[in-house]
């Protein structure tokens, strides 16, 4: 491949810093609700610390190994992409903390405002906060004084710490660390104005000398180690065996102790601490980013708490209830019966869960119904979904659930559910050894061998659901139904799906479907007749995939990509990926719905909804499924979903030729167009349908 060909392409982990800087300014917008800009905030530092664990995790390792290693899109040698990712870290730091504080003096104007550790208060809160240091927290602080008996202790995982450096009576430096307990509460409000509050990680920091009294205090620092969470499946922990949910203990429990990779830290006159941490890390100082902002936002439900409902409506998003759809949320009526007739494409967070629960409930106690299978990924902690799977098991229906416990970050959650439907009676399978299954479906078998089937692109979970948009085919079309039973069969005999008639199952049928269509559309274009592909997803990193674009592109197909996330693919390139365009929309609510339009408006257009996103793992290395959608009026209402992603002038940024990404502006006469604001109006119109 030419060094031409390779410019088409960009660095994974490079184009997710663009994606999570593009969420921090979300939190840079002015105009945006006070509160919300802190979440994003949130948000931003929550991406930033799981993308270490796995993504720069990952780098580290490869770098032990061995350091002359390429990245496979650019061939840009791991080396010096390890200290690009590093640099362009920390280049958004100012800018994180300038927008911090700026969404804390705002809030300080609403009434609610957070006492520095160093600021000056009056004797009476004084004493207060001595007074819950004293009683409250320091009898569950551990501290350790770093001496030659006495070596640095181990620190968990994103376990914020206080590092003091101390000087002996005879001049001598010593280390002191405090961890901060995870049992006391995250902030302590003053009985003067209880809409001010102190971080409790600046309360110990406040009275830190009077742990280690013995010494003179000359530096103090908060920090948090951040560990590499990465763990292959060569590492050997993945080897199947029966009780799969042992194995995956076993990894929770090495992945908290495995090496860090990066330390973040706020405090002052601590060189050395920071030297000597970085030595006993095995750490380059430039893994060390110093902030002038917390480090974690586990606070903020607090300090919503303490807001009025005169500042929740200046500080937060107008609350919109997702529309309720009278076809489906009455639960007397026989939605089986209803979806028999015809299909239903459900649109989260615009439109509520309620119809998919009072289906599934429905079935739990319909005669009709013999057998319920369903995938479940991530679950929500107080499930419904769940709930209604036990119940249909106590009916003496046959249920199955095939549960994924290596749901990165969510496999003790889910251990604790697979343990809780077993002991239902419900049919656990694990999946398949070394691929996980990802695809989001739902089969509900009649006694008359009819079948009502369920294929979403988003996690059966009704948190999630509240804040990620997603689609969900309820269905009873024969052809689909016989392909999401066959695909429960196959993860059953521990299979994988050969054949299909209508689903993209992968990793076998996925991929070489979606390549034979962007081959129609190259085959149009060929023959001089409009070709177009319109692909909404979260990522879009597999380069056979993204040289099957470029193919198209020199065709002549137009070609749009709404992508979230990571693009590792440069739009408009003369000769090659001229004919592409690239935009992201971050919003108030997670863009997760990933569909494929195939056809221009004179012929048919093939429309499908997935699980995947086009990406190895989920190609070739994931149980995934990807519906078509036959029914005129849901494909009139995701062609609506993708004409509103591709005018909207609020939340899109597009990617330019050169890598980067720039906000789409409304002229002084255009409409603004925010495609979520939108939907949301859309379902609520139509609520009642």
């Amino acid at each position: 491949m030419s060094d031409e060909k390779i410019n088409v392409f960009t660095n994974r982990e490079l184009s997710w810093l663009q994606f999570n800087e593009r969420v921090l300014e979300e939190a840079e917008k002015e105009q945006l609700p006070t509160f919300e800009r802190l979440r994003f905030l949130s948000i931003y530092m929550n991406n930033l610390d799981e993308f270490y664990r796995v993504r720069v995790g990952r780098l580290n390792d490869q770098l032990i190994l061995d350091d002359g290693v390429v990245d496979s899109q650019t061939k840009v040698e791991i080396t010096s992409l390890f200290r690009t990712v590093l640099r362009k870290t920390k280049r958004l730091i100012p800018r994180f903390d300038r927008a911090y504080d700026e969404v804390s003096k705002q809030l300080k104007t609403l009434g609610v405002s957070q006492i520095e550790e160093d600021e000056k208060i009056s004797e009476k809160d004084e004493a207060f906060l001595r007074n819950v240091f004293k009683y409250k927290v320091a009898p569950h602080l551990t501290p350790f004084i770093v001496e030659k008996n006495h070596p640095l202790p181990f620190f968990e995982n994103e376990r914020l710490v206080l590092g003091v450096t101390l000087k002996t009576k005879r001049g001598n430096t010593r280390f002191g660390f405090l961890p901060i307990p995870k049992d006391v509460d995250k902030i302590v409000r003053i009985p003067s104005d209880p809409r001010r509050y102190m971080l409790i990680e600046d309360l110990i920091f406040r009275y830190a000398n009077r742990i280690f009294h013995k010494f003179s205090v000359e530096g103090k620092v908060v920090f948090s180690v951040v560990r590499n969470a990465d763990i292959d499946e060569s590492d050997g922990l993945y080897d199947y065996d029966p009780d799969f949910s042992e194995t995956m203990s076993k990894i929770i429990e090495v992945r908290n102790f495995r090496a860090p990779v990066m330390v973040k830290y706020n405090g002052s006159n601590t060189p050395k601490m920071l030297n000597y941490l970085a030595h006993n890390f095995a750490l380059r100082k430039t893994q060390f980013f110093e902030y002038d902002s917390p480090l974690e936002f586990d606070h903020l439900s607090e300090i919503e708490e303490m807001m009025s409902k005169k500042m929740r409506k200046k500080a937060l998003f107008t609350p919109v209830k997702p529309a309720k759809i009278k076809r489906f949320s009455d639960p007397s009526l026989d939605l089986i019966a209803s979806l028999l007739e015809k299909d239903y494409l459900s649109s989260y967070p615009f439109e509520s869960m309620t119809p998919m629960i009072n289906l599934l409930n429905q079935a739990a106690k319909d005669e009709r119904v013999t057998q319920i299978s369903m995938t479940l990924y991530r679950a929500s902690r107080q499930s419904k979904i769940v709930s209604g799977l036990i119940a249909a098991s106590k009916k003496g229906k046959k249920v199955t659930v095939v549960i994924e416990l290596r749901a990165r970050f969510d496999e003790e959650n889910n251990i604790d559910l697979s343990e809780k439907l077993q002991k239902a009676g419900i049919n656990v399978i694990y999946g398949l050894p070394g691929y996980k299954v990802h695809s989001k479906l739902l089969l509900i078998e009649l006694s008359d061998q009819r079948k009502i089937a369920l294929v979403g692109t988003g996690n059966f979970n009704e948190t999630t659901a509240r804040f990620y948009t997603d689609l969900a085919l309820m269905t009873a079309d024969k052809v689909i139904t016989d392909d999401v039973k066959n695909v429960f069969d196959n993860i059953a005999a521990g299979s994988f799906v050969q054949q299909s008639q209508s689903l993209l199952v992968s990793p076998l049928l996925m991929k070489p479907k979606l390549i034979e269509m962007i081959d129609e559309e190259i085959e149009f274009a060929h023959h001089g007749k409009p070709a177009r592909i319109v692909m909404k997803m979260n990522s879009l990193t597999e380069k056979p995939m993204m040289n099957k674009l470029i193919e198209a592109s020199q065709a002549g197909v137009k070609i749009d990509l709404i992508i979230r996330g990571i693009c590792c693919l440069i739009p408009g390139i003369k000769g090659q990926t001229e004919n592409i365009k690239v935009r992201s929309i971050v919003g108030r609510y997670l863009e997760h719905s990933r569909i494929f339009a195939f056809g221009s408006a004179d012929r048919p257009v093939k429309y499908y909804i997935s699980s995947a996103d086009l990406m190895t793992r989920n190609l070739t290395g994931r149980v995934e499924a990807a519906a078509p959608i036959y029914d005129k009026a849901n494909q009139i209402k995701i062609q609506n979903i993708l004409d509103l992603c591709l005018k909207d002038n609020v939340n899109a940024r597009i990617q330019k030729s050169n890598g980067k990404y720039v906000s789409v502006k409304a002229g002084k006469k255009e409409k603004l167009i925010d495609s979520q604001e939108i939907l949301s109006e859309l379902a609520q119109a139509g609520q009642s349908k």
